[in-house]
């Protein structure tokens, strides 16, 4: 019994993370070049319809790429 019920917990808690793992591996898929930064142009060649207004604004440090965590938010 003890068994089943730390399989379950276990397994309740790896659901709650899934979201985040998600975006995390999204976030990897989408940075071609592997340097920690989406650009427009690696968002648009993996899929994404971001108008050039829509990723300005993601960008909130201004530097012209999306970090992980402005990536994150605005894949929502």
């Amino acid at each position: 019994m003890k068994k089943l019920v730390l399989a379950l917990s276990l397994a309740g808690f790896s659901i709650l993370q899934a979201p985040a793992f998600a975006q995390e591996a999204d976030f990897m898929k989408v940075d071609a070049d592997g340097d920690g930064l989406v650009t427009m142009d690696e968002a648009a060649a993996a899929g994404w319809t971001w108008t050039e207004d829509d990723f300005k604004a993601a960008d909130a440090d201004g530097d012209g790429s999306l970090n992980a965590e402005e990536f994150a938010a605005a894949a929502g």
